[in-house]
């Protein structure tokens, strides 16, 4: 028989266990509801016929119905028709299947769209013995909404890149290109598919080197700018602007290449150069392209440089009568010229205004570099063929020697100037060495030019005045003007000493004039005084009559001093009318339209055609003094004089004998019918007080 004591005890451990699975059966039961609830997420039950049974907290909140309101519901409780069909059909798939099914959804809440991951699998519930569609549903929304800007900004920025003119390269730190939008392929003449086997050392020539620098933080920054050059397909070279950067992306370090094709900025940088260079009219370098050069470079110590400073003769009668297209056209034929005549290794450059430089390298002596000069003067020799027309243009050159002579390009292109105008006093058309002693010369000229300049503002300028006379008659018809410069120590400078270097300067022009207007205003002053039959002569320069409107400049001065047109006579040079003689012919017959007289200085001394005499609207015809000098013995003189007078008459030209000194070259002079005569037998050029005196004497006593 069983001991009762210990039956008790059995019943009482079984009743234990029992509380104890229905405490941990409650705490489930409660704390199921309570997990599920707890979940962001929605969370129901079904029964095979689509009913709800169950939905957790979130479900509701996101229906908007109390769980009591949802049980028993369906599908097509909540969306229309055609969708509620696609949710069942979906449903009744996961109950064939019986196993779980996912879903990203789009629904529509209280007329809000939403995005849903679903789930949804088949479970089994023992006590009841029955299964049920367990689903649930997280609301992504925020994530797709994110997911889709991020697509659209990547789209816009592919589509940016792909459109952009600029190349983009996606690198990695070993260089392999990992991605390149379209210009990539085009500048660089490759497929994509070829272009991204390809590695920064392929394309680059100095992109990985700048890698290698921020991946060894050499850079000090993630970031740089520089200029590289591409290689494309065909090898060709592409000058870009890059600006790498450091970037990641997808937690990979990656390099973004930004490269800007500068191939025409490089092109305008070299144009812009070239221009500074370079002479625009002849394309030949200038100045600042010699004073670049290094003439050490490759220096030999038993050879010369030589600096060869060639300036055109007479080159502004050419630019001023035909205008600068013609001085234009002649820069550039002479350039062609030069070009052919010398060697390649001989720079020829332009100056500046007609004058141009050769630098040519290995002299051995002084005598190779005038032979070469020989032969450039040798080239210049061929007329030039400006318009139809064909011009001599010579040329005066002036040479300095490296290393002897300077040991920069500029202070051998001051000495080559300083021989060049050497070349110009001797005469032109030569070529001359420099010397120091030039440089003395220079000195002394700059000098008289300051003293000039100073002259002009001072007005220490007079004139003296030579009477004319009247060869038949015996009486002073006229004076000619002559400038004399009376300097701050009271002492007379001739025009000798003073009018070369107001020629080169161009200070002879408002000399001049200052000239014209106090002849004018004396002559008009003696007029006033009762000697009206007195005219006064004016010399002109060339440069005035090249320069001037000397009609107008010559109009206004006989307006303001009141001189009648008639007392008035300008004297010419034949050598300034015969330099341009068509263009002399028009000026002078403007000339000639005021009443004025005109007569040509020192006839006999150029090499003008007699033919011009015909055309030339002039009065008188002024031998030169060295045709009267010795006239009494010399024959030859004679006889010239002679030709002359005879010419001058039967053209109805009056004359002039200038430099009568002597009583015989007087009576000579009068028996050939001469009309007018000067020379210091008559008067030395006097003050205007002396002169008024030998007026007022009236009769020349042989």
């Amino acid at each position: 028989m069983e001991n009762p004591s210990h039956t008790n005890e059995l019943i009482n451990k079984l009743r234990l266990k029992i509380q104890e699975l229905e405490n941990e059966l409650h705490f489930w039961e409660s704390f199921g509801p309570v997990v599920l609830n707890a979940l962001p997420m929605n969370i129901f039950l079904e029964d095979p016929e689509g009913r709800t049974i169950f939905a957790n907290e979130q479900a509701c909140k996101l229906n908007g119905k109390t769980l009591e309101e949802l049980v028993g519901t369906t599908v097509y409780d909540f969306f229309p028709q055609r969708i509620a069909e696609n949710i069942r059909k979906i449903d009744l798939e996961v109950w064939k299947e019986r196993k779980l099914i996912t879903n990203e959804v789009t629904v529509g809440f209280q007329g809000k769209e939403s995005y849903m991951f679903t789930g949804k699998t088949i479970i089994h519930e023992n006590k009841s013995n029955q299964d049920f569609m367990l689903g649930f549903g997280l609301d992504i929304t925020d994530r797709v909404i994110a997911e889709k800007l991020l697509k659209e900004s990547e789209e816009r920025f592919r589509n940016l890149i792909e459109q952009a003119g600029d190349c983009f390269f996606l690198i990695d730190k070993e260089g392999k290109i990992i991605d390149v939008n379209k210009m990539s392929c085009e500048l660089l003449g490759y497929q994509e598919v070829e272009l991204l086997k390809l590695t920064a050392r392929d394309t680059f020539q100095r992109l990985f080197g700048k890698i290698h620098a921020i991946n060894n933080d050499l850079e000090g920054s993630l970031t740089c700018s520089f200029e590289d050059q591409l290689i494309s397909n065909n090898n060709k070279l592409v000058p870009v602007d890059i600006n790498l950067q450091l970037v990641d992306i997808g937690g990979n370090s990656l390099y973004l290449a930004l490269c800007r094709d500068i191939s025409d900025k490089k092109k305008s940088e070299e144009k812009i150069e070239h221009m500074a260079f370079h002479d625009a009219l002849t394309g030949l370098p200038n100045r600042w392209f010699l004073e670049s050069q290094d003439l050490s470079n490759g220096k030999n110590q038993d050879r010369m440089f030589g600096i060869f400073l060639l300036d055109l003769d007479r080159f502004k009668v050419i630019n001023d009568s035909l205008g600068h297209q013609a001085g234009d056209l002649l820069l550039q034929s002479v350039t062609t010229r030069l070009k052919a005549a010398v060697c390649d290794d001989k720079v020829i450059a332009r100056l500046g205004g007609d004058e141009f430089i050769l630098l040519v390298p290995n002299l051995l002596n002084t005598e190779e570099a005038f032979t070469f000069s020989e032969k450039i003067m040798k080239v210049m020799e061929k007329p030039f063929d400006i318009y139809g027309q064909k011009f001599n243009i010579t040329t005066s050159i002036g040479m300095s020697l490296y290393p002897r002579h300077g040991s920069d390009i500029n202070t051998l292109i001051k000495n080559a100037d300083l021989a060049m105008y050497s070349s110009k006093e001797r005469g032109r058309n030569c070529a001359s060495l420099f010397t120091p002693e030039m440089k003395d010369h220079a000195i002394e000229r700059m000098d008289k030019e300051i003293m000039l300049r100073q002259a002009l503002d001072n007005m220490e300028f007079i004139l003296h005045y030579q009477p004319k006379m009247d060869l038949i008659t015996g009486k002073i018809y006229g004076m000619e003007a002559l400038i004399r410069w009376k300097n701050n120590e009271n002492s007379i400078l001739y025009p000798d000493f003073f009018i070369p270097i107001a020629e080169e300067t161009g200070l002879i022009v408002p000399i001049g004039e200052w000239v014209l207007r106090e002849a004018c205003s004396q002559c008009k002053a003696w007029h006033d005084a009762g000697l009206t039959q007195l005219s006064i002569s004016v010399n002109i320069s060339a440069q005035q009559f090249q320069k001037q409107n000397l009609e107008k400049l010559i109009s206004q001065v006989l307006d303001e001093t009141g001189l009648p047109p008639s007392a008035l006579e300008l004297e010419l040079t034949e050598s300034t009318i015969m330099q341009e003689p068509a263009q002399a012919t028009v000026i002078l017959n403007n000339l000639k339209s005021l009443g004025i007289t005109i007569s040509i200085d020192d006839f006999g001394t150029g090499f003008s055609s007699l033919s011009y005499l015909r055309q030339f609207p002039i009065d008188i015809l002024k031998i030169d003094k060295s045709f009267i000098m010795d006239l009494e013995w010399d024959e030859a003189n004679a006889s010239i004089a002679t030709a002359v007078i005879s010419l001058a008459h039967n053209l109805n030209l009056r004359v002039v004998a200038e430099g009568i000194e002597t009583v015989e070259q007087m009576k000579f002079l009068r028996n050939l019918q001469c009309d007018f005569g000067q020379g210091y037998l008559i008067s030395r050029p006097v003050e205007m007080e002396e002169a008024l005196i030998l007026v007022k004497q009236d009769l020349f006593v042989l």
